[in-house]
């Protein structure tokens, strides 16, 4: 098997010290290496950074690291910096957001084999009709905080933007346009979506739904999570049924990124409601788009949690957003 040159886009990065991060993949000798502030590098508030003044990269051992005097933020300065079971609402200032930067540079990947490709007209099939015909489609997004964009920097790189993008780009004809409603709502966990899908949604007569609950479902409290998640799978199958009932569309279910384990709501469970989506997924005939799989394997390799979420809670940076697009990708494409 061969290998391609491929392009990190922007690898997201909260660095602590002279402390070392990993890359997420070793970067090719004498290949691009570019810092910079802002994952869109045309953002006007974008900062580049130097090699050597500000930071340094071992492309040996694809390693990551700020200098001493670095125009880099420092998090160890950051309030909540080694500290465990917090309690966020206790600082004025818990976010990421000034420590957060992003790499872009090449690495060397495996050719990927051809086959064993899904049918994506048999996952989304009312969407990719409509698409290769030139029809307009309708997309509802449904869930929580993470799919209202938080805490991408817009909604083009959040996932529904991203996913929208790809859809357009992969299946349009030219003619294609994709409207997202965005009908999310901070905080909410399951119980909300399926007592407002049906006002919510079905007036919107979408052609697609992303459902994307369980960041809130799995919050721990006295009493124990905020959603068990028997009661999370009946919630998510009353939003499928009202869907299925009431609307002619194509439906995903969106599986959870993971909080930051030092904060205190953080159950550790998220992996039982991702396999309770995976159940109805499985019952219902409804595909999954899994970022919960994608973002382990990121932690797996070497990413900190800090690095992922920007509001060191349970929002996806712009890095993080792209991790859900992975999920999707891997739904779609095998």
């Amino acid at each position: 098997m061969g290998s391609t040159v491929r392009r990190q886009q922007a690898e997201s990065f909260v660095l602590q010290g002279e402390e070392p991060l990993v890359l997420r993949y070793k970067p090719v000798s004498g290949g691009l290496f570019a810092v910079r502030s802002q994952a869109d590098p045309s953002h006007e508030d974008n900062m580049s950074y130097a090699e050597g003044t500000d930071y340094t990269v071992d492309v040996e051992e694809g390693l990551l690291r700020r200098t001493a005097d670095s125009r880099i933020p420092d998090w160890s300065r950051h309030p909540l910096c080694g500290i465990r079971n917090f309690d966020h609402n206790l600082f004025p200032d818990y976010s990421n957001k000034a420590y957060t930067f992003y790499a872009e540079y090449d690495y060397e990947a495996e050719d990927e084999s051809i086959g064993g490709q899904r049918d994506a007209a048999k996952l989304l099939p009312r969407v990719i009709s409509k698409l290769k015909n030139g029809e307009p489609v309708t997309f509802a997004v449904l869930g929580d905080s993470i799919s209202t964009g938080g805490e991408a920097s817009t909604d083009e790189l959040a996932f529904f933007g991203r996913f929208a993008r790809y859809l357009t780009e992969k299946f349009g004809d030219g003619r294609s346009r994709i409207e997202i409603v965005n009908k999310a709502i901070g905080g909410e966990d399951s119980t909300g979506g399926a007592g407002r899908v049906e006002q919510d949604i079905v007036p919107c007569r979408p052609d697609l739904v992303t459902i994307g609950y369980g960041m809130n479902d799995q919050n721990l409290y006295d009493h124990g999570p905020g959603v068990p998640p028997q009661e999370y799978k009946k919630n998510i199958r009353t939003i499928i049924e009202t869907l299925r009932s009431q609307c002619d569309c194509d439906i995903v279910l969106v599986a959870s990124c993971t909080p930051n384990p030092y904060w205190q709501h953080t159950s550790g469970r998220m992996g039982e409601y991702v396999a309770v989506l995976h159940e109805l997924g499985r019952e219902c005939g409804i595909p999954v788009a899994d970022a919960y799989a994608v973002w382990v394997q990121e932690l797996a390799a070497g990413k900190t949690p800090e690095s992922l979420l920007l509001n060191n809670i349970n929002h996806p940076n712009d890095y993080g957003h792209e991790l859900y697009m992975h999920g999707f990708l891997a739904m779609m494409e095998g």
